[in-house]
């Protein structure tokens, strides 16, 4: 069984990588549908339910809420029952909860449905970069993590779109309804990821499940061999000698002890910096295009270019990412994407609030190729989706829930606009200076080095 983490790493790219890869990123594409579509529709909701500038912050937070709920009991079940079990689950309990959204009789069940639809979210998020870090070989994880990271932006880009078509053709009273229901569809995405996607075989031998672990590790390369109409190489067994079962006790907490607690706190602040950026970019936009004067449908517009353009921010940082490592950059993404949240801030007309919005959403959300594989390779097999869902809830919850509460508020205050962008660029800057002092670089690391050298640490301490 130590002979299965060293013939995945020998696997050739294939169209059995694209499959894993497009399975993966199909997920977080519908995702951020569904997220989106409250960006989308927030405007005609604001008229339809008179909502105040709490209330809009609550409900921008309820997701969210749910999605950090979600994520550690998660990522824990899918430590213990597996990879794919939990993402289908996940897949269709935030779909069902999207469509029961269209059909809120009021504000209350609306916030319940959108927080329960997060809490399947919460299922789905940390899996599929967990997914690729396990079948993708260590030279190449975060090149095809940016590819699959850019279905999520992909998502983002099409939720304004369908709201430039659908909205204007619907009452305002009705048109929110049609468009959960689009959002939600892709709850037939399901049955393919149970039908296509394979259980992880390094998942499997570290649950004694060698026989099936074996199966699926031959079936896997039968495929390959067919796919490339040659012979696999043999073997490299230097870097991926592994224990096969870990006696480690997994919990909730065991991210946030040693020798796991210097990485978990690194890529929480990396994360909220990040995450802190993102949702206000995708959430606010087009509310903020339409307190400038601009129609519901140039909002939509502006904010499908914004969100449109962290496609190629997310394809050249997995890129970069491989060649220069995930910790630098990290630090240039970030690092220009919140000087652009400075000029955000004081832009005012609509040609520059575009440019830096894009520069922002370029660099800002195009660092999560990086960012997402660097924390999925900080933890050992066994914690692995456990380790990435606490990462993910503590990022969401301090720049989403938290962020996307304070926002409005913020943008109602006096040069609001100034004093939100700027908060948006202290935290990036407070991320930055983490990343520098504490975080570990994983480049060109196999997933069973990593695991030694957490094995080492655990062993002097």
């Amino acid at each position: 069984m130590n002979s299965i983490p060293a013939r995945l790493e020998r696997l050739p790219v294939s169209w059995f990588t694209w499959k894993i890869v497009f399975l993966a990123g199909l997920a977080w594409f519908i995702e951020s549908l569904s997220i989106g579509s409250l960006g989308v529709v927030l405007e005609p909701l604001k008229k339809t339910m008179h909502l105040s500038s709490s209330d809009v912050g609550v409900l921008t937070a309820s997701s969210t809420l749910g999605i950090v709920i979600g994520l550690i009991p998660a990522g824990f079940l899918a430590d213990r029952l597996g990879r794919k079990r939990i993402l289908v689950f996940g897949i269709i309990e935030y779909s069902l909860f999207t469509i029961l959204c269209a059909f809120s009789p009021n504000f209350e069940m609306l916030l319940i449905f959108r927080f329960l639809s997060g809490f399947g979210m919460g299922a789905v998020f940390p899996l599929p970069f967990a997914i690729v870090s396990e079948f993708v070989n260590h030279r190449q994880r975060t090149l095809f993590n940016g590819l699959m990271d850019a279905c999520l932006s992909i998502g983002y880009f099409i939720a304004p779109i369908l709201g430039f078509i659908i909205l204007p053709h619907f009452p305002g009273t009705f048109a929110w309804r049609v468009f959960f229901i689009i959002a939600g569809l892709p709850i037939l995405y399901a049955a393919l990821i149970q039908k296509a996607l394979p259980e992880s075989p390094r998942w499997l031998i570290k649950k004694a499940r060698y026989t099936e672990a074996e199966h699926v590790m031959t079936r896997i390369e039968t495929e390959v061999e067919i796919l490339t109409k040659a012979p696999l190489p043999q073997p490299e067994f230097n870097n991926t000698v592994i224990i096969q079962t870990s006696s480690e006790r997994v919990t909730p907490f065991t991210p946030w002890k040693k020798p796991y607690l210097r990485r978990t706190l690194s890529r929480c602040v990396a994360a909220t910096g990040a995450f802190f950026m993102f949702y206000i970019v995708n959430t606010y936009m087009p509310t903020l295009f339409s307190s400038k004067g601009f129609s519901l449908a140039d909002s939509l517009l502006f904010t499908a270019i914004i969100t449109g353009v962290a496609i190629p921010g997310k394809l050249l940082n997995g890129y970069l990412a491989e060649h220069y490592g995930r910790k630098m950059v990290y630090l240039i993404f970030m690092g220009l994407a919140g000087v652009a949240s400075l000029f955000f801030g004081v832009a005012t007309t609509a040609v520059s609030m575009i440019l830096f919005a894009c520069v922002m959403s370029f660099f800002g959300t195009g660092t999560f190729p990086a960012l997402k594989m660097s924390y999925a390779e900080q933890y050992p097999t066994h914690l692995r989706t456990t380790g990435t869902a606490t990462v993910e809830a503590v990022g969401r919850l301090f720049g989403g829930v938290v962020g996307s509460y304070a926002m409005p508020i913020i943008l109602n205050l006096h040069n609001g606009l100034a004093i939100g962008f700027y908060s948006v660029a202290f935290v990036a800057l407070v991320a930055l200076i983490i990343e520098i002092g504490f975080s570990p670089e994983t480049k060109e690391v196999t997933l069973e080095q990593v695991e030694a050298t957490l094995t080492r640490s655990h062993s002097s301490s």
